[in-house]
């Protein structure tokens, strides 16, 4: 039964989204004017906000493109590749276990990731139907592909080296804290739990990051309109990402040119698509016009999964604070590529 509630309260929000979307559409033609100057807010005090042509590189997913996503082994080959690579964020999902684990996940199911309908004989095997103990067993880089193969794809048992398997929030902070000397990383992380488990992960987080006096370099973010709520009536110190409401309110204000602090946004980032992961630009998010209204209204723009070289270098030159990617050192390199341009 809960799985289907989920799915009606997910429909909903979807429908209310694209109900947002309507007026948008209708007044489309956005690719911006080649025009528009790039506009500095020198009153800004978000932190999230860079110098021009010098955006944060976050490591997606811990570097998804690198190494099995989520997973000690991509921390391991960030931070002990910290000078070629050029990262500044670590970025990664989170999710509640049955037992109030806080692990490392992006889907809800672990069933696309891992081998988990082999080893429990089934599917729908929820982050949140298992416990930690029962998670370790899986392994994390069954589908991740790499130079055409799957390096990792039927290792079992005592096979699994203990960087592939779940592994938790407290570890992999833990060990970028220990391991990466003075350079101090900012941490992304989204909780993809939702209901009360998103509010339990938020609870379990919010531990976490104050036990290691990290708050100012934390910020968190969830889609779930609810979960973020919860962020905001509970622990409104920790910066947050606009939910996916509060994205769309965002566009609709800025497309219809009207004051974004009428509804006193309490979010310091935007963390939004471009490119493919936008249907191609079908709705185009990466504007100067879009850039310059955010820093106006003293919030950071933060954009996700961003692979192309070419796309990272016209965001750049447009004006980002961050750009999200599986392959960092293509990031580094473009972003070096427009400062140089």
């Amino acid at each position: 039964m809960s799985a289907i509630f989920l799915t009606v309260k997910n429909i909903f929000h979807g429908f209310v989204a694209a109900a947002m979307l309507i007026p948008i559409i209708a007044t489309m033609g956005n690719e911006g004017s080649p025009d528009t100057q790039v506009e500095i807010n020198a009153e800004a005090t978000n932190p999230y906000i860079t110098e021009y042509l010098d955006p944060v590189v976050a490591a997606h997913r811990s570097g998804a493109g690198l190494a099995p996503q989520n997973t000690m082994m991509a921390f391991e080959n960030i931070i002990e590749n910290a000078d070629s690579l050029g990262v500044d964020m670590l970025e990664f999902d989170v999710q509640i276990t049955k037992d109030g684990e806080l692990v490392l996940m992006h889907d809800l199911s672990y069933d696309n990731i891992t081998n988990a309908v082999e080893v429990f004989g089934r599917k729908n095997n929820y982050v949140s139907s298992l416990t930690l103990e029962e998670a370790k067993v899986l392994n994390m880089g069954e589908n991740f592909k790499g130079d055409g193969s799957y390096p990792y794809r039927g290792l079992r048992g005592d096979e699994i080296p203990d960087n592939l398997r779940v592994t938790t929030c407290d570890e992999v902070i833990d060990y970028a804290e220990a391991n990466s000397g003075e350079k101090k990383y900012m941490y992304c992380i989204e909780i993809k739990s939702i209901l009360s488990n998103g509010k339990r992960a938020v609870d379990r987080l919010y531990e976490i990051i104050t036990e290691r006096n990290l708050q100012d370099r934390v910020i968190w973010s969830t889609f779930a309109p609810d979960v973020s709520g919860y962020m905001v009536k509970n622990y409104p110190e920790i910066s947050r990402t606009a939910d996916a409401i509060e994205a769309v309110q965002f566009y609709f204000y800025q497309r219809m040119g009207w004051d974004l602090q009428d509804v006193s946004p309490s979010y310091v980032a935007l963390q939004i698509p471009y490119g493919e992961n936008a249907l191609d630009n079908l709705i185009n998010l990466g504007t100067r016009e879009l850039l310059n209204y955010a820093h106006k209204n003293n919030i950071a723009v933060q954009y996700w999964t961003i692979n192309n070289e070419d796309e990272i270098k016209h965001l750049t030159l447009n004006g980002a604070d961050c750009i999200m990617t599986d392959y960092p050192q293509r990031a580094t390199e473009a972003i070096q590529n427009a400062q140089n341009q």
